[in-house]
């Protein structure tokens, strides 16, 4: 009975999180999340790796981060969440990031909102992020891995990083203290809205791009009146 009990925990979190999908490789539908992260995986602990093949701090850390999961795979699990603006932009970034899972954002507008949805639950305010999770019950560890990995740079750090996480009190989601710097004031609330819509960007750039035209034509104008 508390083997049930535990795969139903596991199941339930990873579900909650994810959705009823999560992708192994590019260019797929994905397998169920709840059988990949059901009672029977023998991780421990779960990484969010939040990240873009635009952004250039991640393409510098994910080799780092490879190398890492490469080291500690036997604990550890870890989870491309994409920012990228297109499905083959994903597609080609996922293709180097292997074996990482992935959240299938551009399979479906479901996917979509579930991946937006959970960058507003852990706060993430910039890229690359790496938040930790218990594998088990989805408890928070740390929204600091980042950091902490680009400083285990040998075999001994990398296990004794791990090992730490293990020790960790997890939390409940929702009682979590995240490290992300600034409140969520208007300001920030609208620089993530770009984040978490990158084709909103475009838009954006028009717009400005069309009044600074508008702005010297103008000025031009007032010059030869003048």
């Amino acid at each position: 009975h508390r083997a049930t009990t535990s795969t139903t925990m596991a199941t339930n979190w990873a579900t909650e999180l994810f959705g009823p999908k999560i992708l192994t490789k590019p260019k797929t539908t994905g397998l169920p999340t709840e059988s990949r992260f059901g009672g029977k995986s023998s991780k421990k602990l779960v990484a969010l790796y939040f990240s873009a093949s635009w952004c250039p701090p991640c393409k510098g850390f994910s080799p780092m981060l490879l190398d890492f999961y490469n080291s500690c795979k036997d604990d550890l699990d870890i989870v491309f969440v994409s920012s990228d603006r297109d499905e083959k932009s994903f597609n080609d970034y996922y293709q180097k990031l292997m074996p990482f899972l992935a959240m299938p954002t551009f399979n479906s507008e479901e996917a979509r909102q579930q991946q937006i949805k959970m960058a507003d639950t852990f706060q993430i305010k910039g890229i690359p992020t790496v938040i930790v999770l218990d594998a088990k019950t989805g408890n928070f560890v740390t929204d600091n891995a980042r950091t902490e990995i680009m400083k285990a740079t040998d075999e001994e750090s990398k296990k004794a990083l791990v090992k730490s996480w293990l020790e960790k009190e997890a939390v409940p989601i929702d009682q979590a203290e995240f490290n992300t710097g600034m409140s969520r004031g208007p300001l920030m609330k609208a620089l993530m809205f770009f984040v978490n819509r990158p084709v909103y960007i475009f838009g954006l750039y028009y717009l400005i791009k069309q009044g600074l035209k508008y702005l010297d034509e103008l000025g031009q104008d007032e010059i030869e009146g003048g």
